[in-house]
């Protein structure tokens, strides 16, 4: 280890073998994450596709030390959210053991009751036939039909009342298990679709062999939002993004978060409604968003490079996705072109977007966020 710190000291920049063989490790850190847990390894994988991204072919020891610490970050939050989430899960599994115990002990209860009044009326039965006055046994026997009847009633409302406590509790857990898998599903960030979602709604759609559309986006300057206003700051854009985002599409389709500051939309349409969406999209979800950061607010005009793939029967669904995939980042090279995603006014504290006298200049040590 020192050999190789002294190693790291003594050049500026990393060869390109060893930011290689880091960024495949990070690769498969994120894969098996994945399919270690799928409900958070999905986010963890994302954070660290996001760092792999940023990782280029020559880098400093100290960027590539930052890099490090940042995956270790991630890799230890993972670690102790999967850790309570199986915790959460045991616990339910246990409850509902717990509740099927107890029905099993109240109906075995019950039988053990019922069958000691079911032995007094059998030896009360048996005493009837000593008996020659038969007054006394017409006045016994109906004594016997009595009890019979009384203990036949009270097991029906007694089961009756089992069932209906069973039946409660069973709901409960039931209700407790749903939502967490509801939950599993949910980008936990934005509160759309997250990858584990849209991977099931494209094999459900793959499945009734209608064509369908797939559509990427990247938000264009993000990274600098992050950079300029700090991460929280980028939080609540993609908050907002997502927010927008599922407004636009059909109740038909499902949108979600694909990782990082990408998004994808599967749309139950041909090609022709899916450009026209897209449309839409640049219309009312790309423009102007209010971000704030403790007492201070900032408008951020924002958009996102487009990529659109139709699947029709016989295709790929890992192919379609590689051709969106592709067709958003050639929008991205066009993208840079243009001056579009930008910190275009600082509201101030306690200032709101539509204020009177804001201010549209940049504050200093901002520059302004470009595509």
């Amino acid at each position: 280890m020192i050999s190789i710190k002294k190693y790291l000291d003594a050049r500026d920049r990393l060869p390109g073998p060893v930011v290689d063989s880091y960024r495949t490790l990070l690769g498969a850190m994120g894969e098996s994450s994945s399919q270690a847990c799928p409900q958070l390894g999905l986010d963890l994988q994302a954070s660290l596709l996001q760092l792999q991204a940023h990782l280029v072919a020559e880098m400093t020891p100290g960027d590539f030390t930052a890099s490090g610490t940042a995956a270790e970050k991630e890799l230890r939050l993972w670690g102790s959210r999967t850790a309570e989430y199986y915790k959460q899960q045991a616990a339910e599994v246990r409850e509902l053991m717990m509740v099927l115990a107890r029905t099993v002990d109240s109906v075995g209860e019950r039988d053990q009751r019922y069958a000691g009044q079911f032995s007094a009326l059998s030896t009360h039965l048996r005493s009837i036939a000593d008996l020659d006055d038969l007054a006394k046994v017409r006045a016994s026997l109906l004594q016997g039909v009595d009890e019979l009847k009384d203990c036949v009633e009270q097991m029906t409302k007694d089961s009756e009342e089992s069932l209906t406590l069973l039946r409660t509790e069973l709901g409960a857990s039931r209700s407790r298990l749903e939502e967490t898998e509801r939950m599993a599903a949910v980008d936990p960030l934005t509160g759309i679709a997250n990858r584990r979602r849209i991977d099931q709604a494209l094999e459900e759609f793959s499945a009734r062999g209608r064509p369908f559309c797939i559509m990427m986006f990247d938000l264009n300057s993000f990274k600098q939002v992050n950079d300029q206003l700090g991460h929280l700051a980028g939080d609540d854009l993609l908050r907002q993004f997502a927010a927008e985002l599922r407004l636009v599409v059909r109740s038909a389709d499902l949108a979600g978060r694909w990782g990082g500051d990408e998004f994808i939309a599967v749309l139950d349409c041909g090609l022709g409604h899916a450009e026209s969406l897209m449309g839409r999209i640049r219309d009312w979800v790309f423009g102007e968003y209010t971000i704030r950061t403790g007492p201070d607010a900032f408008k951020v005009k924002v958009c996102a490079s487009i990529g659109l793939a139709l699947w029709k029967l016989g295709d790929d669904v890992a192919e379609t996705i590689n051709r969106a995939d592709a067709a958003m980042y050639k929008d991205k090279k066009a993208s840079k072109r243009d001056d579009q995603c930008r910190l275009v006014t600082s509201l101030g504290p306690g200032r709101r977007c539509g204020d009177a006298e804001t201010s549209a200049a940049t504050p200093a040590g901002l520059p302004a966020l470009k595509s």
